[in-house]
C-alpha cells in the first residue's frame, strides 16, 4: 500500500444487543472517517503513532463504547480508565491505569511517548529534560495532574459525576450490582461489555503503531488494570528490519551480529478482552514474535493462540484480535480467539 495510509479499528469484545449493530458500525466508520480528515488536512505529515490513539478518539467520547466517557464503573462505582500506545519506529510503549479525570485516555498515554521521545533526542524544553527520566507508565491521582500539564482535558473529582458516568454505565452497574447480590439472573441478550477498543496503522513510509483504551471489567477491584494498562501486553508495534544492519560499525562486530539482524516483518497487535488472560499468557508477545517472523498472519495468530492457551493453564482466552503484517503486501487480520470464525482479511 505504498503512498497510503491504513487504518484499522474494532469497538472491543463482548456479547452486543442486534438493535445496536447500526450504531457500533457509524461509530466505527466515523473513526476511520474522522482520521482520515486529519491525514488529508494535515500541514506535516502526522506520525502513525499520532493517527492509532486519534482513531480512538471518537470511542473515547462515545456513550456507546467501554472507554473514556460511558466507561464501566469499578466496584464502588467510579470510572478508572487505561489506555497505551505502542510506537513501532521507536518499539516504545506508554501507559496509562486507574486514571480518572481525563477526558481521552489515549491522549495522555501518546503524549507520554512524545515526551519520552522528545528527551531522547536532546530537546532541553521537554518537561523532563536535564537528566529527569520521563515516565512511560503512570496510574492513579498523579496521572491527571500530568494530563493537566500536557494541556488535556480534565476534570475535578466533584464534576466527575457529571463529566464521564453516563446513565447507561450507571444502569450497567446497578443491574450487575443486584446480580452480584443475587437479586437478579442473567437475561438472555443481555450485553456485556468486556473492554477495551482498540487501533492499529501504517503511514506511507511503513512506520507501524498500534493504541487500546478501556475502562475495564465492571464492577472491577479499584486499581486494576487490564490489557490496556500494562506494557505489550494489549499491544505492540515494531517497524520491518531489512537484516542487513544500521551500517555503522566494523566489519568483526557486523559478522559476530549477523544471527541477530534477520529481517523482520513489521506488525502491529491491539487485543481486546479478559485482561488478566491476556496478562497471564502473554498472548501479544507470542503472537509480536511469530508476526516478526512469518509470512502468514493467520498461522501465525493460531500458533500464538495455541502457545498462549498452554501458558493460560490450558484455559482458552476469551477475546479477540487485530493484528497488521507487512512486508510484502500489507494484510490486516481479525479473529475471535475463543470461538474461531470466518474471519476477515484485507490487503
Amino acid at each position: 500500500m505504498e503512498g497510503d495510509w491504513l487504518l484499522a479499528v474494532h469497538s472491543g469484545a463482548g456479547r452486543y444487543g442486534a438493535s445496536n449493530e447500526a450504531a457500533y458500525l457509524s461509530l466505527l466508520r466515523c473513526a476511520l472517517e474522522s482520521t482520515h480528515r486529519v491525514i488529508s488536512s494535515a500541514s506535516c505529515p502526522p506520525t502513525a503513532a499520532e493517527m492509532a490513539a486519534h482513531l480512538l478518539q471518537s470511542f473515547e467520547l462515545s456513550r456507546l463504547t467501554n472507554a473514556g466517557l460511558g466507561a464501566n464503573l469499578t466496584e464502588q462505582g467510579r470510572v478508572e480508565c487505561e489506555a497505551s500506545v505502542a510506537c513501532g519506529e521507536t518499539h516504545s510503549v506508554s501507559c496509562c491505569g486507574a486514571v480518572r479525570g481525563v477526558r481521552r485516555p489515549s491522549a495522555l498515554a501518546l503524549r507520554l511517548l512524545q515526551q519520552a521521545t522528545r528527551v531522547e533526542e536532546g530537546d532541553a524544553n521537554a518537561t523532563f529534560a536535564f537528566g529527569r527520566q520521563p515516565p512511560l507508565v503512570v496510574v492513579g491521582d498523579h496521572a491527571r495532574q500530568l494530563a493537566r500539564d500536557f494541556g488535556l482535558e480534565t476534570a475535578t473529582d466533584a464534576e466527575l459525576d457529571e463529566f464521564q458516568v453516563t446513565d447507561r454505565a450507571q444502569q450497567h452497574w446497578d443491574k450487575w450490582r443486584r446480580r452480584f447480590r443475587g437479586a437478579e439472573t442473567e437475561a438472555e441478550g443481555d450485553e456485556e461489555r468486556l473492554d477495551t477498543v482498540g487501533a492499529i496503522c501504517m503511514d506511507p513510509r511503513g512506520n507501524v503503531a498500534a493504541a487500546l483504551s478501556s475502562g475495564g471489567v465492571a464492577l472491577k477491584v479499584p486499581g486494576r488494570l487490564g490489557l490496556a494498562g500494562c506494557p505489550r501486553m494489549g499491544c505492540d508495534a515494531a517497524n520491518a528490519v531489512d537484516g542487513r544492519g544500521d551500517g555503522n560499525g566494523s566489519r568483526k562486530r557486523k559478522r559476530s551480529s549477523r544471527g541477530q539482524n534477520k529481517a523482520k516483518n513489521a506488525f502491529a497487535v491491539a487485543c481486546t478482552g479478559r485482561g488478566e488472560q491476556f496478562v497471564r499468557s502473554n498472548l501479544v508477545g507470542a503472537l509480536a514474535r511469530r508476526l516478526a517472523r512469518s509470512s502468514d498472519v493467520e498461522r501465525a495468530l493460531r500458533k500464538a493462540v495455541v502457545e498462549s492457551t498452554a501458558a493460560n493453564g490450558g484455559r482458552g482466552i476469551e477475546g479477540g484480535v487485530l493484528a497488521l503484517r507487512s512486508p510484502p503486501r500489507a494484510w490486516v487480520w481479525a479473529s475471535c480467539i475463543v470461538a474461531p470464525m470466518p474471519s476477515p482479511k484485507y490487503k
